[in-house]
């Protein structure tokens, strides 16, 4: 409804739609990209769409840095998780991302499967270009 009572802003609305659906073809086909943008849309949904907005190469950084983010913020938030455990893990957390086998379960919903499926944010970090 809050649209429809902006009528000015309908426009802008419907070309930020056509160009989300442009730019989800353009997303990388294999299955660590998919995820780590299935992902994004789901623990971000505002942020993932001004970052689907950038050019291809610094779009999947973003990308990927906000996921590193967001999981390193699930492992912190995670009450569950005793400090004498959570604090290496956010010390050593620069490491994991070079860790295609790493994850570490935690946190819940869309969360809990990001950490538990870290390996595509880590498999998608190191494709990522030296710049």
């Amino acid at each position: 409804m809050g649209a429809l009572s902006r009528p000015e802003e309908v426009v802008a609305l419907v070309k930020l739609r056509v160009a989300a659906g442009q730019i989800k073809r353009q997303i990388p086909p294999q299955e660590h990209w998919a995820f780590a943008y299935s992902m994004l849309q789901k623990v971000s949904r505002s942020f993932a769409l001004v970052i689907q907005q950038l050019g291809p190469d610094l779009r999947n950084a973003v990308c990927i840095f906000y996921l590193v983010l967001r999981a390193l913020d699930t492992v912190e938030d995670d009450t569950s998780i005793p400090t004498d455990v959570k604090v290496p893990i956010l010390q050593e957390f620069y490491q994991h991302i070079y860790n295609r086998d790493w994850h570490y379960s935690c946190g819940t919903n869309n969360y809990k499967v990001l950490m538990d499926k870290f390996h595509y944010v880590s498999t998608a970090f190191l494709e990522l270009g030296e710049g």
